[in-house]
């Protein structure tokens, strides 16, 4: 869930677009390139795709807390029916975490020689996730102090928490969840993904610092394989406290490594030449995985077994290939949809709307509807849909009025 700002992007489109004409011409001359692709990923440029998919995960995170999993009601009303179609919408915060070891990873790769490599990345997370979180975390006292009295019957089960307060503050939150097999507060349960992002960017500057480049490759895959068996063995050994497969980082870090192994890779000339010249099966890659996911929805559930074995990795690699064809295949129709303005406009204001959409939606539900999950009425979608509108205006209201001065402080600050 990280959202970067980065700069020279005009490098990488005209790196693309002359690759793309330069091997269209020497084609047309019966001419073979003379020389192989390089990677353009050294240049510290934005890549507008990357937004969209930014713009993607927070479309599905959206729908799921807003839609599927507030839906009220059962088989056979018409309503379950798109609680089922949509259920793994969850797997958005997948997405997020692929997308954050690529981003990050990435960063961290281009200066890890630099002299002040700790010292600028952290200034900049902080810039970047302090701010937002900590006034989310007073908005929500707030609320709590003021709004929560005067709905109580219909609020209460969504403010009690089982959590302690300074779990919040410090960003330890998941490890309580797991030790407690509960998300806490409804409205802050959703900060678990930031948490197991935090304790990841504390631990990965210096695994890609000191760790040798030519051994990176081994510790990365290691992470990967290492996580679902963790996954499967706390199920197995430790079934009572079965949430922390899900809000643990060692559970978690087989997709955030993956994207890191991307960035890693995309990085050698070779490999990205590779991609370019056999894109044909990168599509056969994702298609094949496509038609995997039903499987999937048959058990839904984010600690299932199915889940915890192959399901997390699976819509991990799911969106890792959707990503390396968004990198590399910049003109295909992924690349165009991705570009969608409105899509990138909503994946640059993805963090502060993952943060406040679950209370703005359950906040939106007890003052308009008077109750809180969604039953088969025009005026609980309507309010539902006006929850979604209401969380992207706020998060973009403050990103132009609060956090982009911040974070454009923080890039200031060069590595």
């Amino acid at each position: 869930m990280r959202f970067l700002s980065f700069k020279k992007g005009a490098a990488i489109d005209l790196a693309r677009s002359a690759r793309t004409i330069g091997s269209k011409a020497m084609k047309a001359q019966g001419h073979a390139p003379q020389e192989k692709p390089k990677s353009p990923l050294a240049v510290s440029g934005r890549i507008p795709e990357l937004d969209g998919l930014r713009g993607m995960a927070i479309f599905l995170v959206l729908i799921f807390h807003c839609f599927t999993s507030g839906v009220g009601e059962s088989y056979p009303n018409p309503l379950s029916f798109l609680r089922y179609a949509t259920r793994l919408t969850w797997t958005g915060v997948d997405l997020f975490f692929v997308l954050s070891g690529f981003l990050i990873g990435g960063i961290l790769l281009d200066a890890r020689g630099s002299s002040r490599y700790f010292h600028v990345f952290y200034i900049r997370r902080a810039c970047r996730i302090l701010p937002a979180y900590l006034t989310f975390l007073i908005v929500m006292v707030a609320c709590y102090r003021y709004f929560y009295p005067y709905h109580r019957l219909l609020v209460e089960p969504v403010f009690q928490s089982t959590m302690p307060w300074y779990s919040y503050l410090t960003l330890t939150q998941n490890f309580w969840m797991a030790t407690r097999n509960s998300p806490g507060a409804p409205v802050l349960a959703i900060t678990w993904s930031l948490a197991v992002e935090e304790q990841f960017y504390l631990t990965l500057p210096a695994i890609i610092r000191y760790i040798p480049p030519h051994r990176l490759l081994y510790v990365l895959l290691a992470g990967i394989f290492f996580a679902p068996i963790l996954r499967t063995t706390m199920l197995l050994e430790f079934a009572h406290v079965n949430g922390a497969v899900f809000t643990l980082l060692p559970c978690r870090m087989d997709s955030l490594l993956l994207g890191v192994l991307i960035a890693l890779l995309l990085r050698r000339d070779s490999i990205w030449a590779f991609t370019i010249a056999h894109g044909r099966w990168l599509w056969g890659l994702l298609g094949g995985l496509a038609l995997g996911i039903p499987f999937f929805n048959l058990d839904a559930g984010t600690t299932s077994l199915r889940s915890a074995t192959i399901g997390y990795d699976w819509f991990a690699l799911f969106y890792a290939t959707t990503l390396v064809i968004a990198v590399t295949q910049a003109n295909c129709i992924l690349g165009r949809l991705l570009r969608v303005p409105w899509l990138r406009g909503l994946g640059g204001v993805a963090y502060l709307t993952y943060l406040i959409h679950t209370a703005v939606f359950i906040i939106v539900m007890a003052v308009f509807r008077h109750h809180g999950n969604i039953y088969w009425s025009g005026g609980d979608l309507a309010a539902s849909g006006g929850a979604m509108l209401l969380s992207v205006a706020i998060a973009k209201v403050s990103w132009e009025l609060f956090e982009k001065k911040i974070v454009r402080w923080g890039h200031s600050i060069k590595y």
